[in-house]
């Protein structure tokens, strides 16, 4: 049976991106890549990991154009905290619906917050 191994965030600010989808997935930032983000020498295409090749992992990849519309979308789950973390972040919200909230991130990519009460399969 096919499952996802990984996540592909295609951005125009990978320094932007990186640390808000590390928080919203709880996925930290490679080793081998916190230098290169806290020092902004991230080559022109290179991507950023969160989390480990060995598991489930997003990469957060810079493309020089983008869809307007459609470049991910992601339901994430949490506790009422961590949508007020993802706000403090950066995240805006687009709509609340009765058992979720949609956002969208800092470049406008839409995602889904699901209260971890509410949680109960596929949302978005």
């Amino acid at each position: 049976m096919p499952r996802i191994q990984s996540v592909v965030i295609h951005c125009h600010d990978p320094y932007l991106l990186a640390p808000f989808w590390s928080l919203a997935t709880g996925l930290p930032v490679h080793p081998d890549d916190v230098k290169a983000l806290a020092s902004h020498s991230l080559e022109e295409d290179e991507s950023v990991l969160l989390g480990a090749r060995d598991g489930f992992h997003v990469w957060i990849t810079p493309a020089a154009e983008l869809k307007p519309v459609g470049r991910i979308h992601l339901d994430v789950t949490g506790e009422g905290d961590d949508l007020a973390s993802l706000l403090k972040a950066g995240a805006s919200v687009v709509r609340e619906l009765p058992h979720w909230t949609v956002l969208s991130d800092p470049e406008g990519n839409e995602f889904c917050f699901v209260p971890t009460v509410a949680h109960s399969g596929n949302v978005g």
